[in-house]
């Protein structure tokens, strides 16, 4: 009797600890960590390093390095790309220099599919020598991200996931300072970016990982959500915040457009990889669990922001600050009215969605919309109203009676 009121006590103290602090599991974002698999991640690693073979159009090649002068650079372009294509993403690359190209497996959202939650790693490498495996840097992010997009293709989410391999980071970040441009002079909605560059080393084996942020968009928060993460799915990583985070990767070209990002990698400061950008960077001087860490932290980061529809992490998210648009009666019963309240905006579209992220129907115009509802369902319903070019304006909840 005594040992059963002692158990129920220490499950009500557990429950109330997981209602002051919030730290909830989401059983999805725990099933997504569970698949992340050591054996699938090493075997990449080995694959983009030289040490496996790849098949590449089914002729078996070896990708003896990445860098931007040899020809294992276009090797791993087509290798990524094939397993991208075969985990059922949509492919997308983009030139920006003679030889070099980014690479982009694209998810798309269910119900915000123009709004962008990004992971990514660069897949050349250094040194400039024929043989130069480069598995820390960075064989170890680029497997991660193609974990990541093995795993993600299984679920379907309310954003869009980009699953992103930048080239020519090692001749000053490039690919991704091309990337960022673009998508900054395009408007594109851009959530958050989370950068992996060097994931396998511990030396000294106390699994500290860097977190890299700034105090641009959400990168703060970004940051904060990660450490949560750490702790609520118990990955078991010490974080490091380094803040401001280096210039030295990919997240800081997101930073110089004012995009939210953070970069997971291995410590830099006090445990710096000696094997980098030289012949001995190997898998054999990884740290195996370690590494594991830091990709269940970076997938597990990215499916809770991707899971959580009501997800802002910036008010870059959200181009206007004031209310564009009116929706009334709410309530409804048989006519919904989307009333336009901005001066200047032209064309914009309307789709609507139950709640399970289903689409029902799209409407668009210069003036405002009257949907007749009185065929829907009684429930809630979403409203993700959008410029004609598709970004994204407001978002709505309304109930139909």
């Amino acid at each position: 009797m005594y040992m059963k009121l002692k158990f129920i006590f220490l499950l009500i103290a557990l429950l109330n600890l997981n209602a002051l602090t919030g730290w909830t599991q989401n059983s999805t974002v725990q099933s997504i960590v569970e698949k992340v698999e050591l054996d699938s991640l090493t075997f990449f690693v080995k694959q983009l390093s030289g040490e496996e073979k790849v098949f590449i159009n089914g002729v078996a090649d070896t990708i003896y390095s990445r860098h931007i002068d040899q020809d294992g650079n276009e090797k791993a372009f087509q290798f990524i790309k094939q397993k991208l294509f075969s985990y059922g993403h949509e492919i997308d690359s983009q030139q920006f220099s003679t030889n070099g190209k980014n690479l982009f497996g694209i998810k798309t959202g269910t119900v915000f599919p123009d709004r962008k939650l990004i992971i990514g790693a660069h897949y050349d490498n250094r040194p400039a020598i024929n043989i130069a495996p480069g598995a820390d840097d960075n064989a170890s992010g680029a497997a991660a991200v193609i974990e990541a997009a093995r795993i993600f293709s299984r679920y379907d989410f309310p954003f869009t996931i980009v699953f992103a391999f930048w080239d020519e980071e090692e001749q000053g970040l490039i690919g991704s300072k091309a990337y960022t441009s673009f998508a900054a002079a395009n408007g594109d909605s851009i959530i958050g970016y989370i950068n992996l560059d060097m994931l396998g080393w511990d030396g000294n084996e106390d699994f500290v990982a860097d977190l890299h942020t700034r105090p641009i968009a959400g990168s703060i928060q970004l940051a904060e959500k990660a450490s949560e993460v750490n702790s609520r799915y118990s990955v078991g990583l010490n974080l490091n915040f380094v803040n401001p985070g280096i210039g030295a990767t990919d997240h800081a070209a997101f930073w110089s457009n004012g995009f939210t990002a953070i970069g997971i990698n291995e410590e830099y400061s006090n445990d710096f990889n000696p094997f980098y950008h030289s012949p001995a960077d190997s898998l054999g001087q990884f740290n195996l669990q370690f590494y594991e860490k830091c990709t269940k932290l970076a997938i597990a980061t990215l499916a809770e922001c991707a899971l959580d529809r009501n997800l802002v992490l910036s008010a870059k998210e959200q181009p206007f600050a004031k209310e564009m648009f009116k929706v009334y009666p709410n309530p409804v019963g048989h006519y919904l009215t989307i009333k336009k309240v901005t001066q200047g905006l032209n064309e914009y579209e309307v789709k609507v969605y139950n709640e399970m992220g289903q689409f029902i129907q799209m409407s668009s115009s210069n003036e405002n919309i009257n949907i007749n509802v009185s065929s829907y369902p009684t429930g809630t319903y979403i409203l993700r109203i959008s410029s004609i070019k598709g970004h994204p304006l407001e978002t709505k909840t309304w109930i139909k009676l």
